[in-house]
């Protein structure tokens, strides 16, 4: 996925920027355009989470096997970037979360806000323990809310357990040596993915059912692709078209979460990858950079999103696109202006942690630690 050979690279944050763009959108018509959902078509805030899950699953794959060839590549490497790319836009979403909530409590009232509000509920979005589901979810330690009006907290929290299991049992079968203390990393953090194998958030309307399942696929077809190394225009293209096609004829609207269906949607992201892979296409810098300025901020843009927009909603939610359209773009203009001190600066975050842990492992053992060079 080198940048400068082929298009594969931009191609992906294309689709990320897309996946945000659903969601957003998708939340949008349903809080002031529900007429909408009666077309039948799949909804596209459903549609943009599953689209992430095969995104995360690909280049998460791409990530431990690419960088693992270097052996002073390890899981703290590992944690300590994933942990960079989701606490660099998660606390200061959550610090906005918590700043609109209390103006919506105080401006216009709602009890629903009220009632998830606390340091403790807080807490457990900051450790992204809230809305659990495991072996252990009858412990009313582990039964937390999503804080206030941030709705789509729920999927991050079934990411960010993925990301540390898989990449714990990756490193327990890279460096067994380490295995003592990769093992209970994995057992605490596979309680949540394993769930999403087969079981969902919600049971009644199946919201979120395997999403561990299409995470992996989305993971394998990265393995796939790496040991055959399709490279076809022409095949990629009518992969992407076709799959497209297919899942949008079978897909119902609130049936999006119907495993049957998953499979289109990793054939979307393998023809794109296909058909992206022989070469550039794209030779002016100009389209590369509006799809890196979409996609930089569109993690921001997912976190936040519901947030800004339910104070509309309870204020005008029969004003169709008088306020939709505004409340859209309202959300993307915030989320870029935010990202712009957060999330993007990511990857400086992480390379303050490494050295810092470096830092620590010298005076604690004597060891040099995390090379920031080996890190980067």
């Amino acid at each position: 996925m080198d940048g400068s050979k082929n298009d594969t690279s931009l191609a992906l944050d294309a689709l990320r920027a897309i996946a945000a763009q659903m969601v957003c959108i998708g939340h949008g018509i349903s809080f002031f355009l529900p007429e909408l959902r009666q077309s039948g078509l799949p909804l596209p805030q459903n549609v943009g989470v599953l689209l992430f899950f095969v995104l995360s699953g690909f280049l998460i794959s791409y990530t431990l096997l690419e960088k693992s060839r270097n052996p002073s590549y390890t899981f703290l490497q590992f944690f300590i970037d994933r942990a960079a790319r989701i606490y660099s836009a998660l606390v200061p979403c959550l610090l906005l979360v918590v700043l609109v909530d209390t103006g919506t409590i105080w401006l216009i009232g709602d009890r629903v806000l009220e009632g998830s509000r606390s340091p403790t509920i807080f807490l457990a979005n900051l450790l992204m323990i809230e809305t659990y589901r495991g072996p252990l979810e009858h412990l009313s330690l582990l039964r937390w809310p999503i804080i206030g009006s941030a709705s789509p907290l729920w999927t991050l929290v079934i990411e960010w357990h993925i990301y540390l299991f898989v990449g714990a049992l990756f490193f327990i079968g890279a460096t067994p040596a380490r295995a003592t203390v990769l093992i209970p990393i994995a057992i605490i953090f596979g309680q949540i993915p394993l769930h999403y194998m087969f079981g969902a958030l919600q049971e009644d309307n199946g919201l979120g059912r395997s999403l561990f399942t299409l995470w992996l696929a989305g993971a394998y077809s990265y393995v796939v692709l790496r040991s055959v190394a399709l490279q076809s225009r022409t095949l990629g293209a009518l992969l992407a078209v076709g799959s497209i096609v297919a899942y949008v004829a079978t897909t119902r609207a609130y049936l999006e979460y119907k495993p049957i269906t998953y499979p289109f949607l990793v054939l979307f992201v393998l023809g794109v990858v296909v058909a992206t892979q022989p070469g550039r296409i794209v030779a002016s810098p100009w389209p590369a950079k509006i799809v890196r300025f979409f996609a930089g901020y569109s993690f921001t843009l997912y976190l936040i999103h519901h947030t800004l927009m339910y104070p509309a909603f309870l204020l005008w939610k029969d004003g169709g696109w008088l306020i939709f359209i505004p409340a859209v773009l309202v959300a993307n203009v915030v989320a870029a202006v935010v990202a712009t001190y957060t999330e993007s600066r990511h990857k400086q975050l992480a390379q303050w942690l490494q050295r810092r842990i470096s830092r620590i492992q010298f005076f604690v053992r004597g060891e040099p630690g995390i090379r920031i060079r080996d890190a980067q």
